[in-house]
């Protein structure tokens, strides 16, 4: 019994040690392939060619500007990528480019950005270009031309033809214009400018007014070669500079207490205002003729005259002051107490004048005071009164 014990526990230990080497086994051929797996993803995830800027118009055999702008991501296997650009005439052909720029080590993720001068065909038609963005995978560079992780490539066309230079000149900065079918604003200095192609005709529009919030604008007055259309066409036999001339108007405001009314005037220009002298109060006090009277301007005009001759040089707003008129009241009041008055001092002359001898009173036969007609006895010594006496007022 105790070799068979034995035995079991050394078929026991000798199981376990096999388990324990497929084990092993299995760890060291899952860490072997896992580098086989990694090594045939790329390092980076993206690498996206976002611009590609040229211009659209250039003259034969002239040299102009190129620049590209890439955006990227690695996969942290390393941390770093390294990238590079490449620009070719025509088509993508990898082989033949007419520019490409020097490998770049970047971080993680981020943006880079390359410059560079071509060289236009000295034949007058179109210039085909085709930007490219790659990134080096073991010891390949490689690109994307898909949605997700790309594309990194761009094309572009660019005219080729004799040019002329076309300025406009409208004296205020921040005015929008259109050129055919391009919209340019004018730099701080009043103007704009565009090369264009030798021969042909533009049409240019220019905003017939300009509108700030501070109570300004700009209207256009027309060109300094007579024209006064705010759309006209050009065509470009030469260089040609145009201007075109804006004249500064400012808003007056005037505010009372029963209107108000807006009007733009010239700078430099004369606004003349007049104020009614006087309007009727509201409903009942119209009826009896009361008004307001006008009593002044207030605002950025002080004044008290009804009529005012103002110097556009800054947008203003004034104030046409009134005040309510009672005195149409006073006479009718004057009036009434006049009339009032009279009535009563005729009514106490007639009373004087009328005979005293139709007047009779009682009198206390004792103390000879006056007595009322229903007093039974004297008020003021209390003895009674006769009945059937009385006697005249003017005895």
């Amino acid at each position: 019994m105790k070799n068979q014990l034995t035995c079991a526990g050394s078929v026991r230990s000798t199981s376990r040690c096999y388990y324990c080497v497929l084990a092993l086994l299995s760890l060291l051929l899952l860490s072997a392939c896992i580098p086989l797996v990694l090594a045939d993803e790329p390092n980076v995830g993206l690498l996206r060619l976002e611009t590609f800027q040229v211009p659209s118009i250039v003259a034969p055999n002239s040299v102009f500007n190129a620049s590209i702008t890439v955006i990227y991501e690695t996969h942290l296997r390393p941390a770093n990528a390294t990238i590079r650009a490449a620009i070719y005439g025509g088509k993508l052909n990898f082989s033949d480019p007419i520019w490409q720029s020097s490998p770049v080590v970047v971080p993680m993720t981020g943006e880079q950005s390359w410059n560079t001068s071509l060289t236009s065909p000295s034949t007058v038609g179109y210039f085909n270009l085709t930007a490219a963005a790659y990134f080096l995978d073991q010891g390949s560079w490689r690109f994307f031309n898909n949605s997700i992780n790309g594309p990194s490539f761009k094309q572009v066309s660019i005219r080729i033809g004799k040019t002329a230079r076309l300025e406009i000149d409208l004296g205020f900065p921040g005015l929008p214009m259109a050129i055919g079918n391009q919209t340019i604003m004018t730099s701080s200095d009043g103007k704009a400018q565009e090369t264009l192609f030798l021969g042909e005709t533009y049409v240019i529009s220019v905003p017939p007014l300009d509108e700030f919030q501070n109570a300004t604008r700009l209207i256009f007055t027309g060109w300094n070669d007579g024209d006064k259309q705010v759309e006209r066409s050009v065509l470009l036999d030469g260089d040609i500079r145009l201007v075109g001339a804006y004249t500064t108007q400012y808003e007056l405001t005037v505010n009372s207490q029963v209107s108000q009314y807006s009007e733009w005037y010239d700078v430099g220009s004369i606004a003349e205002v007049r104020s009614t002298s006087s309007f009727p109060m509201n409903w009942p006090l119209d009826l009896l003729g009361l008004q307001y009277n006008f009593v002044g301007w207030s605002g950025d005009v002080n004044s008290s005259a009804p009529q005012l001759n103002i110097t556009m040089n800054t947008p203003k707003t004034i104030n046409a002051d009134f005040a309510p008129n009672y005195s149409i009241l006073i006479i009718p009041a004057i009036s009434g107490f006049v009339g009032i008055s009279a009535i009563s001092l005729l009514i106490q002359r007639r009373h004087r004048m009328r005979p005293k001898s139709s007047i009779h009173v009682r009198r206390c036969g004792k103390c000879g005071e006056n007595a009322e007609e229903d007093w039974t006895h004297c008020m003021h010594c209390g003895s009674r009164l006769e009945e059937h006496k009385s006697t005249p007022l003017d005895q």
